[in-house]
């Protein structure tokens, strides 16, 4: 590990001063987002994803969503940066996070996930990552065992005195990159990017907020996929984002490149590490 890397990214050195400036002047991510909206054409993609589930055993339209957000990462790689103590850094990894329900119950808890996405991972492998890591966390915390969100639980319950002063620890402890891994690993804070599929509710997408605590420097969301009148499906996705790590134009040709790839679905069969170009030609 090279001087000023963290464990979890090495450090950017190649930025504009007035990157610098912007942070100096924004240290804090919650200060700092931006906001994009899109309502995405995704009739390619349901008639992909029907034709492959037939083929892929478990397959659903979110390992495909988890696909296409791994891609966008790897063919627009600033969107793997984060910011930290005024530093910008590059992860090491690209890990794309959400929340599941252990059980599907309205009291059930939830458990933090994370899934690595590998330069060569394509669908196939994306898929049964996520229900591997999804079916081994509700088992765990149905037998009572526990697994990497134990840390969150244990510090959670602690008396309240005692409980800001861990968390206050531990805030100091995650500005300098020095939190110890049990607490990182399945964080969802401490990723690419955190997903939340809120169209399995029926509903719209939203604007969810980001947090000073971690590496995560993108909240994707993903309404519901519907068909309209004119017989083609759309989703709504909403996307709140740390504005430091990149500038707006290159936020926007990240968001063209996701709707590219859902119109051209076939492009998730390739390995995640192939970068995507998005044609400079297309209407």
């Amino acid at each position: 590990m090279a001087w000023g890397d963290r464990r979890d990214g090495k450090r950017v050195k190649d930025i504009h001063g007035t990157q610098n400036i912007l942070i100096d002047f924004k240290p804090n991510r919650c200060d700092s987002v931006v906001y994009m909206n899109s309502k995405i054409d995704m009739t390619n993609f349901v008639k992909f994803m029907d034709k492959k589930k037939k083929e892929i055993e478990g397959l659903t339209y979110y390992h495909g969503l988890v696909c296409v957000m791994g891609k966008t990462v790897y063919s627009r790689p600033y969107m793997n940066r984060f910011i930290a103590n005024r530093t910008m850094y590059m992860h090491n990894t690209v890990e794309l996070a959400q929340t599941i329900k252990v059980e599907f119950d309205d009291d059930s808890m939830e458990a933090l996930m994370n899934i690595k996405i590998d330069p060569e991972d394509t669908l196939v492998d994306i898929s049964r990552k996520t229900k591997e890591k999804v079916d081994t966390i509700r088992q765990k915390k149905l037998d009572g065992k526990g697994n990497a969100n134990g840390a969150a639980d244990v510090i959670g319950k602690l008396p309240k005195p005692l409980r800001v002063f861990v968390v206050g620890l531990l805030k100091w402890l995650d500005k300098h990159g020095w939190l110890p891994k049990s607490v990182t690993e399945d964080n969802l804070y401490y990723s690419t990017a955190i997903l939340s599929n809120i169209g399995s509710f029926k509903v719209g997408a939203i604007y969810h907020n980001l947090t000073n605590f971690g590496t995560s420097s993108s909240l994707i969301t993903f309404g519901e996929i519907k068909q309209e009148e004119n017989g083609r499906y759309y989703m709504e996705m909403g996307a709140t984002i740390d504005e430091r790590i990149a500038d707006g134009f290159y936020f926007c040709k990240a968001l063209k490149l996701i709707e590219y790839i859902f119109d051209t679905p076939e492009l998730m069969m390739k390995p995640a590490g192939e970068k995507v170009k998005y044609p400079e030609n297309r209407k």
